[in-house]
């Protein structure tokens, strides 16, 4: 986060609208560390070479988050991590009506929680700026060629690279990681971006030990951590990140797999540094809301609990492992209900892109 970075727009015009929203929540809120106008402009030109998934740490009151997420191609999902309560809600607010922004409230490794990612921004957590701050794994955290985005560097015309008279390790870290081709891009006098892609570790390999991308193999669960689940593969190391365990919401890792348990999944990619072979269950699995969008899902009137409520509207389960949204608008005068309540609603859109579901509610 840039120190006068909310400051940094007194003088600019014609900005994205959802840039404006969240700079108007930074201000009214006192917010003073937003991302600079310089950094948003490459963020938003960095986020429309994304195809699935954008991540943010140290989201703020949502101003980069704002970038990025007007600079995103559609079916693009993008998620921030914000460690301050408060600003969290603000930036939940920012982003209300725009379902495909998640703001989760917490430690930056919560981002840790989804991936891997196309483009990650880190600017709350996991730069390794601070003695207490670990770095980032980019080889777990991005996909392949995914973009690695490191902000707030002061740009350095000599080697190695200095801040405040001290050698930056921080920045030679970034800079000399064996799983980045990193370039640092000065973007004002006094700022500087690191910009990373992360290396074709598999180049264009697709077979490997024995394996084959698309193959159906067998193992073991040996390790759960909160980044993904280990397996073993008769010796080779397996990895499932969370979105690859299951197409089903779910809290926890345990709730799919547990320790010891033999599992069959399907071999993505490959790892050669690790060295590693991706894998994903959900691959095996039918697509539920493919199959409810066959077999009449469009138009169907059911009734169902509220699941969730947020800022925007209420979602409520249609039939089991899918839910839909219910926009505040369509709500009227009636106000929100309560997690838990019954509501009789008719699917009145479905879009197999972007995972959404569109509900109309019911007398």
């Amino acid at each position: 986060m840039s120190i006068s970075g909310t400051d940094a727009y007194a003088k600019e015009v014609h900005l994205p609208p959802l840039v404006e929203r969240a700079l108007a929540a930074a201000r009214a809120h006192g917010f003073a560390h937003s991302c600079r106008p310089e950094q948003g402009r490459l963020l938003y030109a960095l986020a429309g070479g994304a195809d699935r998934l954008i991540g943010e740490t140290g989201t703020g009151c949502g101003v980069g988050l704002a970038w990025l997420a007007e600079g995103a191609g559609a079916g693009v999902r993008l998620v921030g991590v914000e460690r301050d309560p408060e600003r969290a809600r603000v930036a939940a607010e920012v982003f209300a009506g725009r379902p495909e922004v998640e703001v989760l409230c917490g430690d930056w490794r919560r981002i840790e929680e989804r991936g891997p990612y196309d483009l990650l921004v880190l600017d709350g957590g996991g730069t390794a700026k601070t003695e207490d701050d670990s770095p980032a794994d980019p080889a777990r955290l991005l996909a392949p060629i995914g973009r690695l985005v490191i902000d707030d560097f002061t740009p350095a015309a000599d080697w190695p690279p200095l801040h405040e008279g001290d050698v930056d390790r921080a920045r030679l870290h970034w800079l000399r990681h064996s799983a980045l081709e990193m370039v640092e891009i000065p973007l004002a006098e006094d700022l500087a971006t690191l910009v990373g892609t992360r290396r074709r570790i598999a180049g264009a390999e697709t077979s490997w030990r024995g394996f084959e991308q698309g193959q159906v193999v067998r193992g073991v669960v040996s390790r759960i951590e909160s980044f993904g689940v280990f397996v073993d593969l008769d010796g080779t190391e397996g990895f499932i990140t969370a979105p690859e365990l299951s197409r089903h919401h779910f809290d926890s890792f345990d709730e799919i797999v547990h320790v010891g348990q033999e599992i069959t999944a399907e071999v993505l990619a490959f790892e050669l540094f690790r060295p590693q072979v991706r894998l994903s269950l959900a691959a095996l699995a039918p697509d539920p809301l493919a199959e409810f969008a066959r077999n009449a899902g469009l138009g169907r009137v059911v009734r169902g609990p509220v699941t969730k409520v947020v800022p925007f509207g209420v979602f409520v389960r249609v039939v089991e492992g899918i839910e839909g949204l219910v926009h505040r608008d369509a709500l009227g005068d009636s106000g929100l209900p309560d997690a838990g309540d019954e509501m009789s609603v008719e699917v009145t859109g479905i879009n197999l892109r972007l995972r959404r579901v569109t509900l109309t509610p019911l007398p």
